[in-house]
């Protein structure tokens, strides 16, 4: 049934497509100005990011697949999460636990969101002990100009951790007076109230903004047959976001800092039902601090230097409950704390040297030191109902990171651009790293042909090599890629785009179990091949999107992986009316998965199919006041996760209904 409607949905858009274009096509001239974006399809492969090769470069001229999220998407379609902006893009899978994490699969690799690097005005915000990065509401997105997609490795630039590709969070910069107040409230008890203040002097070249936010959820009804009687009805379930960020630049340079705070419980980390665990008054309370200051000189065009200075801190608070076991005939259970502070101090320059027109040469060094908890400090209470004592600072690990990269791009003749690179890396962890990139751009007329051949690695963190009995012996996980992408301009505002994928994953992080205990080793390997189709098309006043994905993952022993579905596909439509009314309405479909556990309530491995809708409507009254309404789940739809927690699967949220009021303002 799922798969008929999506198949109906599909077809229903691809038709509006077709019609559109055919009247586009014949009237582009005719049609009005104010259409959503107001801007072309063409315009915006244009459109520069910085991400793919840490200078400005147009998408089309890059031999890497990026999608770009814009401000405009983010507001009209009334996104409250990062994982709500991503879901809308081919290629992206998740596995939302509903609790103190959700995870990002691209591109067919299952993994704890360690597979992907997530950045901010591209300083680095992985979590520092694990390597991988928490997702939730805790990023504004009230102050993003866009959101940098790069598909496929990119540790040629990035180092560890950018193997199924990064995201790029671009803050909007303080070149501007103007100032920003919401409140929402919602379904689950879902709150907000951020505001964002932006000030710049044009004469003197200075400017500033800070933004700050408060988010509040219980995101789902978990409790009893509603969270497929994983949890007792006494569950307490909630995710409480505190953000604050400041931009401040004068002349050449440029500073800023991203405080994030979020606590949440991690109930769904266990079962309470038939388990030995509590589903209430547990904690887990992270903290994210991440500064950079920054240089920038450029002369004539010709050459630039940037140089920035930068500080991350990623420290699970002393206050953290991690569990609570429960009270028998015999033990009074007790409350379990954990602690876990972590630093890095980073400092990297690159130089960009043009010697010629087609030429373009850029060369940087990075040097690291982190100071990192070698596990997490605990305290045990005496009963279930008494606060452990806070955990003593726990042993700590030092590294030390150099690297230098060099990368190049060659406008080898025409329509033929080449870009490649190499990055060593140096490790007083896990020693010497080696990464290679190459990729090909044809670009003439309305046809963009890319070709690009890329590795990665993700490097053993003190998680990895001290779990259970340990393993100083782990080597970097390593991933090659090859890719093909072709992008169509149908015409000025419809265009047509397929990618074709080859990934292989070997040296996998395999847990290991004998009679001495569990630990990891190097064992697994996994290998992806796909394909993304995508289509695009503004038409007066609407916006038109469809994409498709097919993902073929299995291990060395050719078994299908886990968590991966074979088959996703996103579609939607907004219709703005002079910019006054804007209505938005989406849909997602994510194919049957296998879970890797069996499921207690259905007594096999299937997570069955599921398509879901979405819709948005946005109203400006008195050109600044901006009254929204949003539905997710439109159809109160009953679909699952898979989970590699429990021996279960995730219940998603139902129906969630959010309204919100945004105030926009000028400074005079």
């Amino acid at each position: 049934m799922q798969v008929c409607r999506l198949l109906i949905s599909t077809v229903v858009l691809e038709c509006c497509c077709i019609c559109l274009t055919v009247v586009y096509c014949q009237n582009a001239d005719t049609l009005r100005a104010e259409n959503i974006l107001n801007m072309s399809l063409a315009e915006l492969m244009n459109v520069k990011v910085v991400s793919a090769t840490k200078t400005q470069e147009s998408i089309k001229d890059i031999s890497e697949t990026v999608y770009v999220i814009t401000s405009r998407q983010i507001r009209d379609r009334g996104y409250f999460t990062l994982e709500e902006a991503l879901s809308d893009l081919p290629g992206i899978q998740f596995r939302n636990v509903n609790g103190f994490n959700s995870y990002i699969f691209m591109r067919g690799a299952p993994n704890q969101n360690n597979l992907v690097l997530l950045m901010i005005d591209g300083v680095q915000i992985n979590e520092l002990n694990s390597g991988g990065f928490y997702g939730g509401g805790q990023f504004i997105l009230s102050d993003i100009e866009q959101i940098e997609v790069v598909f496929g490795p990119a540790s040629s630039l990035y180092g560890t951790n950018a193997v199924s590709g990064i995201i790029n969070i671009i803050t909007k910069k303080p070149d501007r007076r103007e100032g920003h107040v919401e409140v929402l409230g919602g379904s689950f008890h879902t709150g907000m109230a951020g505001f964002n203040i932006k000030n710049h002097n044009k004469e003197k070249d200075f400017g500033y903004s800070i933004s700050g936010q408060y988010k509040t959820t219980e995101k789902a009804d978990l409790k009893g047959e509603n969270g497929d009687n994983n949890w007792t009805d006494e569950m307490e379930n909630f995710e409480n976001d505190i953000s604050l960020a400041g931009r401040f630049g004068i002349k050449q340079f440029s500073a800023g800092f991203d405080y994030q705070n979020k606590k949440s419980s991690r109930t769904t980390n266990s079962r309470s039902v038939n388990d030995i665990y509590l589903d209430k008054n547990t904690l887990w309370d992270i903290m994210f601090l991440n500064a950079f200051i920054k240089y920038t000189y450029s002369k004539q065009e010709k050459w630039s230097i940037n140089s920035t200075a930068y500080y991350r801190n990623s420290t699970v608070n002393r206050n953290t409950i991690s569990h609570i076991i429960k009270a028998t005939d015999t033990t009074a259970g007790s409350q379990v704390g954990y602690y876990r502070p972590n630093h890095l101090v980073g400092l990297e320059n690159h130089v960009t040297f043009k010697p010629y027109r087609k030429l373009k040469l850029t060369g940087g060094i990075i040097a690291e030191a982190e100071s990192l908890a070698d596990g997490y400090s605990i305290s045990v209470s005496g009963s279930e109902n008494e606060l452990p004592v806070f955990p003593l600072k726990p042993g700590f690990l030092s590294n030390q990171l150099l690297s230098y990269f060099v990368h190049v791009n060659w406008k080898v003749a025409g329509s033929i651009s080449f870009d490649g690179g190499i990055r060593h890396d140096f490790s007083s962890y896990y020693g010497q790293v080696f990464i290679p990139r190459c990729g090909l751009v044809y670009n003439k007329d309305n046809l963009i042909l890319k070709t690009s051949y890329n590795q990665a690695y993700r490097s053993p963190r003190p998680w990895d090599y001290n779990y259970g009995t340990g393993n100083n012996d782990l080597s970097p996980e390593r991933m090659r890629s090859l890719e093909f992408a072709a992008d169509y301009l149908v015409c000025r505002n419809f265009n047509l785009g397929v990618s074709v994928y080859v990934n292989s994953i070997s040296d996998i992080f395999t847990k290991e179990v004998s009679e001495t205990g569990e630990r990891w080793i190097n064992n697994d390997a996994l290998n992806t091949n796909g394909f993304e189709i995508h289509a695009n098309l503004l038409a007066g006043n609407f916006d038109i999107y469809a994409n498709y994905t097919y993902n073929n993952s299995f291990n060395q022993n050719e078994i299908f992986a886990p968590e991966i579905s074979r088959h996703t596909a996103n579609s939607g439509i907004t219709y703005s009316v002079r910019e006054k009314l804007v209505l938005n309405l989406r849909l997602s479909y994510t194919g049957e998965r296998t879970n890797p556990f069996i499921i207690p309530s259905t007594g096999n491995y299937l997570i069955d199919d599921a398509l879901i809708f979405h819709g948005c409507i946005s109203y400006t009254l008195l050109r600044d006041l901006v009254l929204q309404m949003k539905i997710n789940n439109l159809f109160n739809t009953e679909y699952y996760h898979t989970s590699n927690l429990i021996e279960g699967r995730y219940r998603q949220p139902q129906r969630c209904i959010i309204l919100s009021v945004a105030y926009n303002f000028h400074i005079r």
